[in-house]
């Protein structure tokens, strides 16, 4: 059970720290510098943190499951983080976009089902 919360822990990171970096996108047009706008800006700050306890999470997830059974719910991050966008950056999605995150998510569900045990 555990496998599945760091599984899930480490989607919900990966998927925050995108949030994140476009909030620091946003942010550091403030700062006169380059260097200095990155080195400034907590939203890059926090992004990183974020991604930092998205591998702990994943390094957990790896000791307890196979690589080919919990690579392919990664993919899920490709879904999550436009619908998150969307929600928080007002991002349109068209219909066609929709239909390419279902292709994903069959993918990830044929994908996942499909790795067996030696």
């Amino acid at each position: 059970m555990m496998h599945v919360v760091f599984l899930a822990g480490m989607i919900v990171c990966m998927t925050a720290s995108q949030i994140l970096l476009k909030f620091a996108g946003l942010h550091s047009v403030e700062h006169a510098g380059a260097l200095e706008g990155f080195v400034r800006n907590p939203w890059l700050w926090a992004a990183l943190t974020v991604s930092a306890g998205g591998i702990c999470c994943w390094l957990l997830t790896l000791r307890r499951l196979p690589l080919a059974v919990a690579y392919p719910w990664t993919a899920l991050i490709y879904v999550i983080t436009p619908l998150a966008s969307a929600w928080i950056f007002t991002d349109v999605l068209n219909g066609r976009y929709a239909m390419g995150m279902l292709l994903i998510l069959s993918g990830v569900v044929l994908t996942s089902r499909g790795v067996t045990s030696r």
